[in-house]
């Protein structure tokens, strides 16, 4: 799993910003077993796994990666390669990208290690916390809870608007003979009908909307 973690590391009054380039990869007894020396074939496969997580990056590709290695009880074996760059550039790309469930646990992962990791601050001295960039993904959600709010108020006020409205008819005309009580008559009644309904759409567009917005939040 190639993935560019973005990580600040809070050392008051300084932040420095960095971006772990990591690679996990997880081959069974059999993969292992097919190769001369399967486990050098995936260190091997780790490292370049490193590489092609930050390809433009000259420090992914001149450093020697970090290699944690887990052996798990049916044969197979986990290693992960990581490299702590403090380049700029990387920083920002990696913010722009939206992790999912699973690429999460393993930026978690890269956020811990980067916090252990020795950057000559002392022992005890260091909070790592992990960077998320309001992706593009991220502001479409939170622009279509906006625009759910907006509907549901503006919604919510013409059926307002709709349930003042009172038409009487002047003394002496009727609907059938007179054009103009006729749709203002129809009108009166289409209110009447619509102003409840309307209202209580609104009301169910400003919760979903703020629902939205709180889960978004949430899961950010």
């Amino acid at each position: 799993m190639p993935l560019n973690v973005p990580v600040t590391i809070h050392l008051p009054p300084i932040d420095r910003s960095f971006t772990v380039h990591t690679d996990r990869q997880r081959w069974s007894a059999e993969q292992l077993a097919a190769a001369p020396d399967g486990r050098a074939a995936l260190e091997a496969a780790v490292r370049e796994g490193v590489r092609k997580a930050a390809s433009t990056c000259a420090y992914a590709q001149l450093t020697a990666p970090d290699i944690e290695t887990a052996a798990h009880p049916d044969g197979s074996v986990t290693m992960t390669g990581r490299v702590l760059c403090d380049e700029a550039e990387c920083h920002a790309a990696a913010q722009r990208h939206h992790f999912d469930a699973a690429e999460s646990i393993e930026a978690k992962a890269a956020a811990d290690w980067a916090a252990e990791k020795d950057l000559g601050i002392p022992a005890g001295k260091l909070r790592v916390v992990q960077q998320r960039a309001r992706t593009g993904h991220d502001r479409r959600q939170r622009r279509a809870a906006l625009l759910s709010v907006l509907a549901g108020v503006l919604c919510a006020v013409a059926g307002g608007a709709m349930g003042q409205y009172d038409y009487t008819k002047p003394e002496g005309t009727s609907p059938g003979t007179n054009i103009d009580v006729w749709i203002w008559s129809n009108v009166d009644s289409l209110c009447t009908h619509l102003a409840f309904p309307a209202v209580l759409a609104g009301a169910l567009l400003v919760l979903f909307g703020f629902g939205r917005l709180t889960l978004t939040r949430v899961t950010k």
